[in-house]
């Protein structure tokens, strides 16, 4: 008889230990989930200008006027990202001589508000100076000029307000 109080306790304590342990082994809670971010296609529609440049930007259609020629193109793809953020894809339809009319180029924006933007084209940096960043085609833009990619590719942002 005194061999199974001697036991039982142990198996007790050993009972307890094992139930006790998972109870703090076991899934944790979600934190609130972050609502993802839902691509409306937005356009911030409006004319922006800064103290030296101007981008008109309609539903349809992008100019870019840097008082030396006017970049004209059809947005043919708006993309959301995060905070206000986003990329306009256009397909050229004029151009002061740098970008290649009929290809695809983007116009990225930030810090989007109804009275202010950060507005920026894309241009890389290459070994014979800065060339504008064009794509072939609209899918081919898309792999391109998305939210990842933006880092890479804006090296400055224009502060524009709206007229």
């Amino acid at each position: 008889m005194s061999l199974f109080f001697t036991r039982k306790p142990f198996a007790l304590v050993v009972l307890f230990c094992l139930s006790t342990g998972l109870l703090f082994t076991g899934c944790k809670p979600d934190p609130d989930p972050v609502p993802e971010s839902k691509d409306t296609g937005f356009i911030p529609l409006g004319e922006w200008a800064s103290d030296w440049d101007i981008y008109t930007i309609t539903n349809t259609n992008v100019e870019y006027d840097d008082g030396y020629g006017k970049l004209n193109g059809n947005i043919e793809k708006a993309v959301d990202f995060p905070n206000n953020a986003g990329v306009l894809i256009i397909k050229i339809t004029a151009s002061p001589g740098d970008f290649t009319v009929g290809k695809y180029t983007g116009i990225y924006y930030s810090s989007y508000t109804s009275t202010g933007i950060r507005l920026a084209n894309v241009w890389l940096d290459g070994s014979d100076g800065w060339h504008p960043l064009e794509a072939d085609s609209l899918s081919a833009a898309e792999s391109l000029f998305n939210v990842d990619n933006a880092g890479d590719h804006v090296s400055y942002w224009g502060v524009y307000t709206k007229k």
